[in-house]
């Protein structure tokens, strides 16, 4: 039999160049450990855990037997309840002709990139799957750096210094995107700083993308805002995703959507969206479409079951930040989503002295030593020789801290929605104890190399 030998030109440039996301690659380095009988406490993956809403669950369950393509747009029952939902949100009128369903928000950002004219300006750090979605789409990322201590306050400034530097280095950058609250930092863009970022973006004629993946997931009502409140939405180059995953605990399955803004912009981009979708995913999941126009629905029943949510992820997330102040980390008080990104550079030169030099390595001494996954600054964007506050930044995640396996997410899981959503009630989670006593026992190592 003749054997052919794989050629480096079987693939792109482009292809070799990508990877697993790394956030599915440290799932499976979890996994596996779990496998063989090794303690992992994981905060690595960025998967929400709570059960379901029930007539969530119900709704898919009665729409099990559709199994026709649906219109490429999406159910007109879901793109009118997210229209609903997002017109109390922001204040504008959204109407379902407007939205976009797809199977998750992570195609529609990759249409996007590939859609619109122009390079992309990125704050740093951002989530780990938006770069390689750029590169993909033949772009370039230029990053915007940060506040150097949370890490997600952006300044005109900053703004101003990598537009220039794209410009001067023959980039054209024509789209900014961000995340609010924040994969890594779990932090929430002030009105001031949103008002800056659009009045740079309307000045430069940019589009400004805004991904709201984790918007009802914000721990203080006063701080509860979207880049497109008080009404702008409709009126410049704009674009805003949300989807199942974060606030329903339905990530596996995959709804996403987009909202295009009513004007000459919003009905070019969304066409090209539509037409590209055809010929793409065609639809996402008719079950799942059904399941979600329950969840978005804007009625007492989910508008409490959001509430509760927010309020068991606040009390957890705020438990293992004040745990991490305490052992010494150089954090930020996360205000919404289920993240920390705490940096170990306090512990510099104990580190140094152990040979850890990138957060890639932290983060392999952290699982290798003591158990604990999480996710390396660098994947997000961090320059491991960068400004300092940006150095041994590591991603934690509290959401798979509440339970083991899918019988106890859903044998003791409303009740813990209920009871731990209350400030009044104490909060038993022996996975968030078992992290604190891991990151301690980490880090009372770290001081004893001093």
């Amino acid at each position: 039999m003749k054997t052919v030998n794989a050629s480096p030109s079987i693939i792109t440039d482009l292809a070799r160049s990508l990877r697993v996301s790394p956030t599915l690659e440290i799932n499976e380095i979890v996994q596996e450990r779990l496998k063989n009988g090794q303690k992992v406490v994981h905060l690595g993956f960025g998967e929400a855990t709570f059960p379901v809403h029930k007539a969530v669950l119900a709704a898919h369950r009665e729409a099990s037997e559709s199994t026709s393509y649906l219109p490429v747009a999406g159910l007109t029952r879901l793109r009118e309840s997210i229209a609903r939902f997002q017109s109390r949100r922001l204040g504008s009128l959204i109407v379902p002709d407007q939205v976009v369903v797809a199977p998750g928000s992570k195609p529609l950002l990759f249409a996007l990139f590939d859609i619109l004219e122009g390079d992309v300006l990125l704050p740093r750090p951002s989530w780990v799957s938006y770069e390689p979605q750029i590169m993909h789409a033949g772009k370039k990322t230029f990053w915007v750096e940060t506040d150097e201590n949370d890490r997600h306050t952006i300044t005109e400034s900053a703004l101003n210094v990598a537009f220039n530097q794209a410009v001067n280095s023959g980039g054209n950058p024509r789209v900014m995107l961000i995340n609010s609250p924040s994969n890594p930092t779990g932090r929430v863009f002030t009105e001031d700083v949103l008002d800056t970022i659009c009045k740079f973006c309307q000045e430069h004629n940019i589009t400004l993308i805004s991904d709201e993946i984790y918007s009802d997931i914000v721990f203080e009502k006063t701080e509860e805002t979207s880049t497109f409140a008080c009404g702008r939405f409709n009126a410049g180059l704009h674009i805003l995703t949300g989807g199942l995953s974060k606030t329903y605990s339905a990530g596996g399955w995959r709804v996403g959507y987009a909202i295009f803004p009513n004007n000459a912009f919003g009905n070019e981009v969304q066409r090209a969206t539509l037409a590209y979708a055809s010929e793409c995913w065609s639809a996402a999941s008719a079950p799942a479409q059904a399941a979600a126009a329950v969840a978005f629905d804007t009625s007492p029943d989910m508008d409490q079951y959001r509430q509760q949510v927010t309020g068991l992820h606040k009390r957890c997330t705020l438990k293992l930040y004040r745990a991490l102040v305490d052992s010494g980390l150089a954090v930020a008080e996360p205000k919404g989503s289920f993240y920390i990104y705490p940096s170990f550079h306090p512990y510099t030169k104990q580190l140094k002295s152990l040979g850890i030099h990138t957060s890639l390595q932290l983060s392999r001494w952290l699982i290798d030593q003591f158990g604990i996954a999480t996710l390396p600054g660098s994947v997000f964007g961090e320059d491991d020789d960068g400004v300092p506050g940006g150095r041994y930044r590591l991603r934690m995640s509290t959401s798979y801290l509440y339970f083991i396996g899918e019988r106890d997410r859903y044998s003791r899981g409303y009740d813990l929605l209920v009871s731990g959503s209350s400030d009044g009630t104490e909060l038993d989670l022996p996975l968030l104890d078992t992290a604190i006593e891991a990151i301690e026992e980490a880090t009372t190592v770290l001081k004893s190399l001093a």
